[in-house]
């Protein structure tokens, strides 16, 4: 894993439409999250371009995705999808 982490607190967000998949690169990980804000935004940008990790702390257990990608939906929100690299305790 190259590049830069950042942990996101799923707890101070509305995390909705969360969802998980399986292919042959691995499971992803894909949900929206709001209220995002340019701040939050950029640095979403800037570890999906570095190829960096995103650790999602759920209040019982953590999500690290890499090769993260970050799309804004509305003003304040933005869907999230990567590749899931850890997901323990």
């Amino acid at each position: 894993m190259a590049g830069r982490s950042v942990d996101l607190v799923c707890a101070d967000y509305q995390v909705t439409g969360a969802s998980m998949g399986h292919g042959r690169g691995g499971a992803t990980f894909r949900c929206t999250v709001a209220p995002v804000t340019e701040e939050l935004l950029k640095s979403l940008d800037d570890i999906a371009r570095s190829n960096g990790t995103l650790r999602l702390v759920f209040p019982k257990r953590p999500l690290v995705l890499e090769r993260i990608e970050v799309q804004r939906i509305e003003p304040s929100s933005a869907l999230i999808s990567g590749r899931v690299v850890d997901a323990s305790p």
